[in-house]
């Protein structure tokens, strides 16, 4: 995280949780941020230039359907196109009524959608509901393969133990079963599962799954897309809750004078959904009291190549994480967000991950994003905590020195 510095600080009225933040990624490149700012509010960020200089302010969102005693658990956004936008959003939450057991309230999932190109306020309007039979965990969607076609679904983690998908037909929500479609996941050893997600091979014929649950289960599997049949299944077991669990590239590609004429064609534009299993393809794991693990190059070495991140536990719970280059060496970094209010950076040097910094955010860490929110072509850290929204921006000298490397002046 070197010459990052924190320049803007907004409050929040009460704490969200780690499922609180959604980045809604453009086919242009531009981005934006959407989290749970509260119980209640769902907010964005956006910048505007005054008096020859860029403010940053909070924008309510005001998502149709939420009733005024709802309290919103989780929000998960995807651009169903390549080509132009076309965006979903999905947000669960509860219905809480005063005194009583919060385990016993109604729970929703509600799916925004609109047409091709639409804004993000009509999207707002246009909602279908589904009442859930169980406490929502994380939000989230996967690619899976119907006659040789991509076809998107969400997935949802409850509190009945399970993973459910859900398709969206004729302005319905359907319910689906798992093993149809996720085999991987039809198994969640009768635990809660905290976090899980998958990652396609680049031609979407193979793809990587993964789960961690509340018993410190932990499940990752190498998956034939096209016959949806496990090829290879591992599991670990660990001391304490499994918080986080990313797979990613090491490598991450720059644009620099050898490769920029390259950077327009669309095999440049990075895919959400996949990995390049060309390159090197690492796990991370994170837990409520053990260090951090990162599974190295996991397709050849499957679980048994393990690396600890050193002295990652000592601020409490790791609660979330974020794999990018912060640094602009073309390779990927980890920071790590923990209860204890720090966000710790690793590097991979030497064969080994080593902590490079440790940035203290004063409260417990939520969630961490990287995206352009001013428009100027660099990445911000966007960090929400426990209070508020901390926005992380690069020092413009030492950007200015990365440029010039780039351009080799």
């Amino acid at each position: 995280m070197d010459g990052l510095v924190q320049s803007v600080v907004y409050e929040t009225s009460s704490p969200a949780n780690i499922y609180s933040a959604t980045v809604m990624r453009k086919v242009d490149g531009d981005q934006k941020i959407v989290m749970i700012a509260s119980k209640k509010d769902i907010i964005t960020l956006e910048s505007k230039i005054i008096d020859d200089k860029v403010k940053t302010s909070i924008v309510e969102l005001n998502f149709s359907n939420i009733p005024s005693n709802a309290e919103i658990i989780s929000i998960h956004c995807i651009n169903r196109c390549k080509e132009f936008d076309d965006f979903v959003f999905g947000i669960t939450y509860a219905l809480i009524t005063e005194n009583e057991d919060p385990l016993k309230a109604e729970t929703y999932l509600n799916i925004y959608s609109g047409f091709p190109g639409s804004s993000l306020e009509a999207i707002m309007e246009n909602c279908i509901t589904l009442k859930l039979g169980f406490v929502p965990y994380q939000l989230n969607h996967s690619i899976y393969i119907s006659e040789s076609q991509k076809n998107g679904m969400w997935l949802l983690s409850g509190s009945d133990r399970k993973i459910h998908a859900y398709k969206i037909e004729e302005q319905e929500i359907l319910g689906q079963n798992i093993e149809e479609y996720f085999i991987e996941f039809e198994d969640t050893k009768d635990s809660i599962v905290l976090c899980f997600g998958t990652k396609s091979f680049s031609n979407y014929k193979k793809r990587m799954s993964y789960y961690g649950c509340e018993t410190g289960y932990l499940m990752f599997a190498i998956v034939d897309s096209e016959k949806n049949q496990i090829l290879h299944r591992f599991l670990e077991r660990y001391e304490s809750p499994i918080t986080v669990m990313q797979l990613f590239n090491i490598n991450k590609k720059t644009v620099d004078l050898d490769n920029i004429l390259s950077a327009v064609k669309d095999d440049f534009i990075p895919d959400y959904d996949t990995l390049d299993e060309k390159e090197q393809i690492c796990l991370l794991v994170g837990s409520a009291v053990d260090n951090a693990v990162v599974y190295m190059n996991v397709l050849n070495n499957d679980l048994r190549n393990a690396i600890t991140l050193t002295d990652s536990n000592r601020h409490q719970a790791i609660a979330c994480a974020l794999i990018t280059d912060v640094n602009f060496d073309s390779k990927n970094e980890i920071l790590l967000g923990t209860y204890g209010n720090y966000i710790l950076n690793y590097v991979y040097e030497n064969n080994n991950w080593v902590e490079q910094q440790q940035f203290d955010m004063r409260d417990s860490v939520y969630t961490i994003c990287y995206l352009d929110i001013v428009g100027e072509g660099v990445n911000d850290v966007v960090v929400m905590s426990e209070r508020g929204i901390h926005i992380l921006k690069h020092e413009p000298k030492y950007i200015v020195e990365v440029l010039k490397n780039r351009l080799k002046l």
